[in-house]
């Protein structure tokens, strides 16, 4: 340890300049004896003359770049890596004020530090049978090496009889497939079109059924007076859906602004469960999130809301088409 006489700063051994008043420690005098023990010299008086050495010439010579290490402070004079306890360069002199710190690499960040292992009393790393990093045993160690041997001979046995044996590699595919099926039967929700058995319509026009919305053609719609009470259709099935998704083309195709279109459908399940639902003003086709209908035999379409015509006095929907869970 180098002690600087100007301020008492203790350095490194080997420091050129003190970091904490930047003074060049051979220059200014230091003290290099602190924690050093003490030795007995002979004076050189009494040493042969082949012995003695002149006394060496101080001044700056070259000092060795400190590695850079994360949190270090990099000197902008010369690039060398400082402490971040010290303001002037090690190696230079130069003030630290103003540098770049050194930082932490990315992969650094989302790696846990390693702690040492913990070793039981008495216990000596790589003594003992103890692991110097790990702390595990003889016994544990050989076992886990097994298991790496039993995995790796495992990996190639099934990567050749993959390739060579046919058999094995159709199971090893089914199987796959099969994995894939559940993976998505729990993530991903399968649907597939449910077509209802019968439909009928609280108030209908005569040429205008309520069926009409369930026959696949567009240029066909259901209309309903909406002076004579709320429309409403019911549609029947023939087995209990789980309906969750409609796709719904509102008002006329060619003729859009000549009947209402419906702005708010409130359904009524079999089962007694009610969900509503809100659709756009447009004659494209629009798709809808429908929920609470699973073990429905039947479900209602109450149309409760308009969006209304300055032409026509009937409520108009030209098909409906639904989904159940697969």
């Amino acid at each position: 340890m180098t002690v600087c006489v100007r301020c008492g700063e203790h350095n490194a051994v080997g420091t050129e300049f003190c970091g904490a008043c930047g003074a060049f420690l051979e220059w200014e005098g230091a003290d290099a004896t602190v924690a050093e023990p003490a030795r007995t010299v002979q004076p050189s008086a009494m040493q042969p003359a082949e012995q003695r050495t002149a006394a060496p010439k101080h001044g700056p010579g070259p000092t060795r770049p400190r590695a850079a290490q994360p949190g270090d402070l990099i000197c902008g004079q010369c690039g060398s890596g400082n402490a971040p306890v010290r303001r002037f360069c090690g190696r230079c002199g130069a003030s630290l004020a103003e540098v770049a710190v050194v930082a932490l690499p990315w992969w650094r960040r989302w790696i846990p530090k390693r702690e040492p292992a913990t070793l039981k009393a008495g216990a000596r790393p790589g003594r003992d049978g103890v692991h110097r990093r790990t702390g595990l045993g003889p016994a544990v160690r050989g076992v886990l090496r097994v298991v790496r041997w039993l995995v790796a001979v495992l990996l190639v046995v099934s990567a050749a009889l993959y390739g060579l044996y046919s058999p094995f590699r159709q199971a090893v595919n089914d199987q796959a497939l099969s994995w894939k099926q559940d993976v998505e039967d729990v993530f991903v929700t399968r649907l597939a079109p449910v077509r209802p058995t019968a439909v009928t319509a609280t108030v209908e026009r005569p040429d205008h059924p309520g069926n009409l919305v369930v026959d696949n053609a567009f240029n066909t719609y259901w209309a309903a007076p909406v002076d004579q009470g709320e429309p409403a259709l019911v549609l029947t099935f023939d087995h209990p859906v789980d309906l969750r998704k409609a796709i719904v083309r509102v008002g006329v195709e060619k003729e859009f602004q000549s009947a209402h279109r419906p702005r708010s459908w409130h359904l009524v399940y079999s089962t007694g469960k009610t969900y509503d639902v809100d659709l756009a003003d447009t004659p494209d086709p629009q798709e809808i999130t429908l929920d609470n209908g699973e073990g429905s035999t039947s479900v209602e379409v109450h149309v409760v809301a308009l969006h209304r015509s300055l032409q026509g006095t009937d409520v108009a929907i030209s098909e409906i088409e639904l989904f159940e869970r697969g």
